[in-house]
């Protein structure tokens, strides 16, 4: 079973527990196959609600599915008020990891989807036999949309549909708009967002704004800079607003800030930030605090709400690129108050600035968006394994080594803790990105280099590049970290790591770096499947161990009477930190 699979069973299972005891469809019997799949199917619209639209309570997920006999081929729906799309869905959940890759949603079905009737109100199918009641409801929730008109209707759907022409397809769904969320898609859209926390990922985000003692609520001004022309609006917004929008958006508004939502907390600022808040009635926040920069697609600022003193600022796909550690402690002091009567938000602002290119032909990239972040995080430190934590290189290798073999390359210190609080994804799939870059550093032939830097000078820009500077060749990086991390779970095996040596010598007490570069720098021929990249690396492995000893003993006879190897002294540990500890693996393994 592929591990993206395993996870999906996981989340599903996950999903259909939050039903209330009495939806007995959810809770079928440990014997009951048939119901159990059918719990699941359920189970993965509810997923499709909750990652894409937001719809995080189950019961408000529940109303929206209509499957059932008589459904006119639809099994749920979600109607988008603030983006004016209606979405019409299918889906078509797999009970093998086979058929959920591979197998079609077959033409009946498609057939059967009588999208014009339902959405005309017509009471019955094309067969006279009347529409069930969640139909029925559905076609209720349309008649009171007011301005149906201004509404797209798209049919989205959740399952593989890869044998038909767009003209096919459209032909069969009434010409309709539609989208597909084949199983790759469904892979890298739904499991993986929900186990970072960045699913709900919002086009727009809007903020109420406190007009009363303010002549112009902002201070707008056209920057032109080296990657292209930008607007810069500065603005006072509440706090208890800013609190709101990330208590509901969080991991999803920080994909652009070098911190995650869990790696800022626990740290001492943000005590500084929470006293300022609560230790004052009045407003010096606004002035004491250094603010938040968010980069964002458009910006719109209305003074004509109809209410008296009150402002509307809406933000189009935006980011938060400096301030993250102010943005979370006015979430969790938001969180802490939401069913208080004295929120000791209220009454406080903090500074927003905000940025959006002039023209949509600016591409907002990885280098732009790291050199704003730099500058303004000057105040708080941020590690240099944390900037370079959304550089496109670690982008890309994240992306590719989850939808190629089901591992999570944590490019952010902490970014899979709900996938892992949740339980949906197995601890062991984690790939920590310090280990990952010093294997691959090893297995280009640098064991004694990667085995002594630190975490700050590997990250450094120079090596960080000179390492990971053709991702094309993840397969190599995978494998490498594949026997670094083979030889972790074998050392776990041993009651002391001391006790390692006398079946390998000290391969895997101090020489982890060292065999894998004595495999890297043969040029083994790496498989492209997972399977195949696991059987090698346990051949490899295997056969490396056996010689060490050998290697052992050959490094000691050359290096004798010096600094680490005499009759008195074997200094291994500091033998295996050496740069000539590269030129000896290379020459007994080459030989």
């Amino acid at each position: 079973m592929s591990h993206q699979y395993e996870m999906l069973e996981r989340i599903l299972d996950s999903l259909r527990k939050e039903a209330p005891e009495s939806y007995k469809t959810y809770f079928p019997t440990e014997k009951n196959v048939e119901g159990l799949n059918k719990a699941r199917s359920l189970a993965f619209i509810h997923l499709l609600l909750k990652v894409k639209f937001g719809v995080f309570d189950f019961l408000d997920r529940h109303k929206l599915i209509t499957d059932g006999t008589q459904d006119g081929g639809l099994d749920a729906y979600f109607i988008d008020e603030e983006r004016k799309k209606l979405f019409l869905i299918q889906s078509k959940f797999r009970n093998t990891p086979e058929n959920f890759d591979e197998k079609m949603i077959d033409a009946n079905d498609l057939i059967k989807m009588e999208v014009s009737r339902i959405t005309k109100g017509q009471p019955d199918d094309s067969k006279g036999v009347n529409f069930n009641e969640k139909i029925k409801s559905f076609q209720e929730s349309l008649r009171n949309i007011r301005d149906i008109a201004k509404y797209d209707f798209i049919v989205f759907f959740l399952g593989n549909v890869y044998n038909y022409s767009d003209q096919q397809i459209r032909r069969l769904i009434d010409n309709c708009n539609y989208e597909i969320y084949n199983a790759d898609k469904a892979y890298e859209k739904l499991l993986f967002p929900l186990t970072t926390g960045t699913y709900y990922d919002p086009d727009e985000i809007i903020i109420s704004l406190e007009l009363s003692q303010k002549e112009s609520p902002r201070l707008k001004q056209l920057i032109d800079t080296d990657f292209g022309q930008f607007n810069v609006t500065a603005i006072f917004v509440p706090t208890y607003e800013i609190g709101r929008v990330m208590a509901k958006y969080k991991n999803a508004i920080l994909k652009f800030n070098p911190r995650n939502f869990l790696s800022l907390q626990k740290r001492s600022v943000n005590e500084k930030i929470r006293n300022s808040i609560l230790e004052k009635k009045k407003n010096n926040f606004a002035i004491l605090n250094n603010g938040i920069t968010v980069l964002c697609e458009n910006v719109s600022i209305s003074e004509s709400t109809g209410k008296q003193n009150e402002g509307q600022l809406i933000l189009t796909r935006p980011q938060i690129l400096n301030g993250g550690q102010t943005a979370f402690t006015l979430c969790t002091i938001f969180e802490e108050n939401l069913d208080k009567p004295n929120n000791p938000l209220s009454g406080k602002e903090v500074l927003l600035k905000i940025i959006t290119p002039v023209s949509s032909s600016i591409n907002v990239d990885s280098e732009f968006v790291e050199l704003i972040s730099n500058a303004t995080n000057q105040q708080n430190e941020v590690s240099e394994a944390d900037r370079r934590s959304n550089n496109d290189i670690q982008i890309r290798l994240q992306d590719l080594i989850f939808n190629k073999y089901g591992y999570f390359y944590e490019r952010k210190a902490g970014e899979f803790h709900d996938g892992l609080q949740n339980n949906f994804i197995n601890k062991n799939l984690v790939i920590d990105r310090f280990d990952f870059i010093k294997a691959y550093w090893a297995f280009l032939g640098e064991p004694a280099a990667a085995r002594r830097t630190s975490e700050a000078l590997t990250f450094k820009e120079d090596t960080f590049f000179r390492i990971l500077n053709d991702t094309n060749k993840f397969n190599e990086m995978f494998f490498a970290y594949l026997l670094f991390r083979s030889m972790v779970i074998l050392e776990s095996s041993f009651k002391k790591k001391t006790d390692t040596i006398k079946d390998f010598g000290y391969a895997i007490m101090y020489g982890k770096w060292a065999l894998i570069s004595s495999i890297g720098i043969v040029k083994p021929n790496i498989p492209k499947e997972l399977k195949g990249i696991s059987d090698l690396v346990n051949v490899q492995l295997r056969e490396r161990l056996k010689v060490w000893i050998q290697f052992d003993n050959f490094i000691q006879n050359k290096r004798r009477d010096t600094k680490y190897f005499s009759e008195n002294r074997n200094n291994f540990e500091l033998y295996y930190k050496v740069n000539i500890l590269d030129e000896d693996v290379k020459e007994y393994f080459l030989k």
